[in-house]
């Protein structure tokens, strides 16, 4: 190829609207290659180049670590990605995504509550300005995945407890009960707030079912009773699966 229709670093990093240090930080991490280099030692770029540095960022963007780039690369340049590669690559991601967005939606139901409670105290910050914030958050609530999306979800990793027969229909009984969620640490604790000793006895069930399941390879969820009600502890990589199953169920009210 006629160096005239290569592109220097400069021109590389023009057209993808980032810096040439970037650019020599990827070939130092396998990601991008030179086609050649002038007399004068500067590196050159076909064109298409552009292409795949476009995929780089769009990846990075996502959150992609630079070694999974690289897998998708590999596969890119020789036009042999598996789509069980791209699939497990998509789905970590997904996940780690998951989590992310479940410590947000239970602060977020936590603020609403805490929000009602300061109401229902009489506090002495204006009674309207109160009511406005509890309105929008009402009037524009985060999204939420239902539960049953959330049992299919968990279905697809197979042998799930909570998908099978028993699981739904003992969460079928704790749907529509007020909870409240939060997180310390890396454990979620969901409490169910009741005195209904079916509630109790459905919510004792569900964690001895819970013992058993893969996905709780570290540890199993503990449950509690104490005077505010019914408490699951979850803690590990899927407890956050829980969480937001939890926040499902009480919404289906």
């Amino acid at each position: 190829m006629n160096q005239d229709n290569l592109l220097t670093i400069g021109q590389l990093a023009d057209l993808a609207q980032t810096r040439p240090s970037t650019l020599r930080y990827y070939e130092k991490e396998g990601l991008l290659t030179p086609h050649g280099r002038t007399d004068s030692g500067y590196r050159l770029y076909k064109p298409k180049t552009a292409e795949r540095l476009h995929l780089i960022q769009r990846a990075q963007r996502l959150g992609f670590s630079l070694a999974d780039i690289g897998t998708l690369l590999a596969g890119w340049d020789e036009g042999t990605i598996a789509s069980d590669t791209l699939s497990e690559l998509a789905e970590n991601r997904f996940i780690a995504l998951e989590k992310q967005l479940t410590e947000l939606l239970v602060m977020r139901h936590e603020l609403d509550l805490f929000l009602q409670d300061v109401q229902s105290r009489q506090s002495p910050l204006p009674q309207e300005q109160i009511s406005e914030l509890l309105a929008r958050l009402c009037s524009h609530p985060a999204a939420q995945t239902p539960a049953s999306t959330l049992l299919d979800w968990l279905g697809h990793y197979g042998g799930c407890v909570l998908n099978t027969a028993v699981g739904r229909q003992l969460l079928n009984t704790l749907r529509g009960q007020h909870v409240h969620v939060w997180q310390e640490n890396d454990a979620y604790h969901i409490l169910v707030v009741s005195s209904d000793p079916e509630i109790g006895d459905a919510l004792r069930q569900l964690t001895q079912l819970e013992a058993n399941c893969a996905l709780h390879t570290n540890a199993a969820p503990q449950f509690f009773h104490n005077d505010e009600g019914f408490l699951l502890v979850a803690t590990g990589d899927s407890a956050f699966i829980l969480a937001r199953l939890f926040l499902a169920l009480e919404s289906e009210r």
